[in-house]
């Protein structure tokens, strides 16, 4: 019995032994794997988030689902990387360092980098928030707008009488407050006088203190006693074709056009035309005596002064140069000139308009440049707003819309002229004309109109011709039915009063 018993005994601690020598095996130490273990799969945990404080992240930068959290023992080191991806069904060995269930991160496919498209070497920034940003944005170069005509007149009351043989002559002003800048000037002149060969004119700036002589005795020296014929009504400037000094005409006045000064009027050009300008006029020679009557100027105003147009490149000419087959008819009313002139042009370029049909599409105004002025049945040699005419913008409108390529120009030169004549088209031209259809000098006015406040220069027997042909002395114009050759330098006096004035073929 006791034997048994002993037995039983050492089997009892036989088998706690080996239970012993298992716990033993099992505890931290006694196996190669790391001391950390993983919780059960489907263990409950509340995760306490460790911000990086340095980056200001609660993700892990390499895997953006997961987060480090704290033992609650521990308020600084990350123990346990918990996924928050649900549920997790995934089995994954563990590793030989760590027992803990790693999240796969796969690595993220960039889009393909594109080249990106250069800015202008030149932009600006606007003002921006955040530094790491900015915006940048083009920046037009300003279209300055085109000078502005501004037309300044002196106020005389009444004819300021001119002493004979007197050097100081009278002086009058005309006072200039706006800031612009001079890009252009001409200098309107109406003065009685007997022998305007005994005229010296001069223009000062009392700002600047310069001063220009723009006449000086008209006709010396090519003629001794100057030009001995009566009164000058006349603009002065440096784009007509003609000196006004070589003018000495009988009629309608001994200067009468738009001619060039004795000495250039740029010189008061690129410089503000703020001051006092002042005209004087003075008699040089005995006998004669006279009246200022209104003097202007002309100004065209900027804030900055264009860029120079690029000098054009020389053409030769033939000396002379004519149109062939040219014909027309005489105007069926007194004042539609413009209208048969027009027509005639056009046939030569194989349309056929009627007279009437053109003229009556012509637009009505009071403002000869933006249409028909007065009745076409009306008595010619008045000026707007009494029965006039039209100048060429309308007419080339018109002709546009008949399907012509037609342009208006004024201030051409003579040879612009001459290079359309060689070319084979013909030229509509404004000139001043006479009774029996010669050319003669014209008297030029400001006129400006009521409608659309525009300021021109209009002039009493305005008349268009077309320009056919011309050779180094003469031009051939057809006047109606009539070709007519005329001394070029009549034609030039007379085409240079409505500002050399013309419809071209140009484009």
């Amino acid at each position: 019995m006791l034997g048994h018993k002993d037995g039983s005994i050492n089997l009892f601690i036989s088998v706690v032994l080996v239970i012993l020598m298992f716990i033993l095996v099992s505890l931290p130490g006694f196996a190669g794997t790391s001391t950390e273990t993983s919780p059960p799969i489907y263990a409950t945990l509340t995760p306490i988030i460790y911000l990086d404080h340095l980056s200001g992240n609660q993700s892990d930068p390499k895997n953006p689902s997961s987060a480090y959290v704290m033992n609650s023992s521990s308020s600084q080191t990350p123990t346990t990387l918990i996924t928050y991806t649900f549920p997790l069904t995934d089995t994954v060995s563990p590793s030989p360092t760590y027992t803990s269930t790693p999240t796969f991160t796969p690595t993220p496919v960039l889009p393909p980098t594109e080249t990106p498209t250069p800015y202008p070497t030149q932009f600006s920034y606007l003002p921006y928030l955040y530094r790491e940003h900015f915006i940048p944005t083009y920046t037009p170069t300003p279209t300055p707008p085109p000078p502005e005509t501004v037309l300044y007149c002196a106020n005389l009351s009444q004819p300021v009488y001119i002493p004979d043989n007197d050097s100081t002559g009278i002086s009058d002003e005309i006072s200039i407050t706006d800031g612009r800048q001079l890009v252009n000037l001409s200098l309107y002149l109406n003065i009685s006088h007997s022998w305007v060969g005994d005229l010296v004119v001069t223009l000062t700036n009392q700002h600047t203190g310069e001063m220009i002589t723009v006449l000086d005795r008209p006709g010396i020296p090519s003629n001794p006693t100057s030009c001995s014929n009566d009164n000058i009504i006349a603009v002065l400037d440096d784009a007509a074709a003609q000196p006004a000094e070589d003018q000495c005409a009988v009629y309608p006045k001994a200067i009468s056009g738009i001619y060039l000064p004795d000495e250039t009027l740029s010189s008061f050009t690129a410089k503000s035309v703020t001051g006092t300008w002042e005209l004087n006029v003075s008699d040089r020679y005995p006998s004669d005596a006279g009246w200022l009557n209104e003097w202007c100027l002309e100004t065209f105003l900027s804030d900055t002064m264009p860029v120079p147009a690029p000098t054009p490149t020389p053409v030769t000419l033939p000396s002379s140069a004519y149109v062939d087959g040219m014909s027309g008819q005489n105007q069926q009313l007194p004042l539609d000139c413009e209208s048969r002139s027009a027509v005639d042009w056009a046939k030569h370029f194989g349309l056929n308009i009627d007279e009437f049909d053109f003229l009556y599409n012509l637009p009505a105004s009071d403002d000869p440049e933006s249409g028909f002025v007065g009745d076409p049945n009306g008595t010619w040699g008045n000026i707007p707003p009494d029965d006039y005419g039209v100048h060429a913008p309308p007419i080339a409108d018109l002709l546009r819309d008949y399907g012509l390529t037609g342009r208006s120009y004024r201030s051409l030169q003579w040879d612009d002229l001459r290079a359309e004549i060689a070319s084979g088209n013909p030229v509509i031209v404004w000139i001043i004309g006479g009774s029996t259809f010669n050319l003669v000098n014209g008297i030029p006015y400001f006129y400006t109109a009521a409608s659309t406040g525009n300021t021109t220069i209009v002039a009493p027997y305005e008349h268009t011709v077309i320009l056919v042909g011309y050779s180094p002395t003469e031009v051939t114009i057809l006047n109606g039915s009539h070709l007519v050759n005329l001394p070029l330098d009549q034609f030039l006096d007379s085409w240079s009063v409505l500002q050399f004035m013309a419809v071209l073929a140009r484009p």
